[in-house]
């Protein structure tokens, strides 16, 4: 999604132009769709003159804001998982039940943990080579 300064429309996706009003974003594109810096005169690639006209330049101010928000709202998003997680983790510890089954599952984790290890080598490289036969996706 980008933003036009120049119009104020919102476009979805990743344009090259906006809809509303045919500017580029940050960059020339010359009549081949080539991209360029702002400050060129010549395409670099086909040396047409015939250039698109940008969107005004993004004052530093608002790319400042725009950090500082996303910088904010993934604070706010770390704290808030977080806080999620404690509070998952307190329920389960206050209930037995929870609790023993999170031992449960702990123990027989390694179990087969101690199993695997104690496989000899040869089978062990067997079951991960058929293990990653399946997943490559060639249909073998």
């Amino acid at each position: 999604m980008k933003y036009c300064y120049h119009c104020g429309h919102i476009t979805p996706g990743e344009p090259l132009f906006c809809n509303s009003c045919g500017r580029t974003y940050d960059v020339k594109l010359c009549s081949s769709r080539h991209p360029n810096v702002r400050s060129a005169e010549v395409c670099s690639q086909c040396g047409s003159r015939d250039f698109s006209t940008p969107q005004p330049r993004v004052p530093i101010w608002t790319r400042c804001f725009a950090f500082l928000l996303r910088a904010v709202i993934a604070v706010l998003a770390v704290y808030l998982g977080l806080a999620f997680l404690a509070l998952l983790a307190k329920g389960i510890l206050a209930s037995p039940q929870a609790t023993s089954a999170l031992l449960s599952l702990a123990i027989m984790g390694a179990l087969l943990n101690w199993l695997w290890h104690q496989l000899p080598q040869w089978v062990r490289k067997i079951v991960t080579k058929m293990v990653g036969r399946k997943g490559d996706g060639h249909g073998r």
